[in-house]
């Protein structure tokens, strides 16, 4: 191991809350790594709902790499997060054919096109991945992972659990199942189903403004301002089930 895991990994242990910016910081100066993203997802069939994004790219970087669009984004995305192993960003472009209009934007940012992204274990329903990328050739990034990817993994996985650690809604509290009551669970789950208003109206037995009435009061009491949001913010809260 690297000289420098070890100070990595006790200060992952004793630091809370463990600050992003302080832990990508320590991985750079430690492995030479050039940029680092961590996100934390719901993934749906055709988007995904993102809880948590934190990365040390420049906010013009970001924004370009926003504009890509979901088309572009999400398949490279879904890929990782579906993986059971970490998956190399060369093997990421062959197996995913969109990836390659990803990786040659990044190249325009200046980003390194290499690199190794890391799935990480998370709860039912979500998926999360350290993503990092480093300014090696293609020829020199398996002597690199053999090195170090088992550290950076370990790495990975202690911070993702302080991030999830620090989130405190592991569980939901009386007080939250309280808060939301049955009838607008009920509602939220048809919704989650991709039932309409009047769909849920006719499976509940109700008239439709009582629906838009008891989503209207989830939305308020989740705090958010869509159906999609209320519906994400729900499965996210463990509230409904995520389907």
């Amino acid at each position: 191991m690297r000289p420098g895991y070890f100070e990595l990994f006790d200060w992952l242990e004793q630091m809370r809350p463990v600050k992003p910016a302080d832990f990508f910081d320590r991985m750079r100066a430690t492995y030479g790594i050039v940029h680092l993203v961590y996100v934390d997802i719901i993934p749906y069939s055709r988007s995904v709902h993102l809880h948590r994004l934190h990365h040390t790219l420049s906010r013009e970087q970001g924004e370009a790499l926003c504009n890509v669009g979901l088309n572009v984004l999400l398949p490279p995305l879904k890929f990782v997060a579906s993986s059971v192993r970490p998956v190399d960003h060369a093997t990421l472009r062959q197996q995913v054919p969109v990836a390659e209009a990803l990786f040659g934007r990044l190249a325009t940012l200046g980003i390194p096109k290499e690199g190794i992204s890391y799935p990480l274990l998370s709860r039912a329903s979500r998926a999360a991945a350290l993503v990092i990328c480093i300014a090696l050739s293609a020829d020199e990034m398996p002597l690199f992972t053999r090195s170090y990817g088992r550290d950076i993994q370990a790495l990975a996985a202690l911070f993702h659990a302080a991030m999830i650690d620090a989130e405190q809604l592991q569980t939901v509290s009386d007080g939250e199942l309280r808060l939301i009551t049955p009838r607008e669970r009920e509602v939220l789950c048809w919704a989650a189903a991709g039932k309409t208003y009047w769909e849920i109206a006719v499976i509940l037995g109700i008239s439709e403004r009582t629906v838009r009435f008891f989503m209207s009061n989830a939305r308020e009491k989740l705090n958010v301002a869509s159906n999609t949001q209320a519906v994400a913010e729900a499965v996210w809260r463990g509230l409904i089930p995520h389907f």
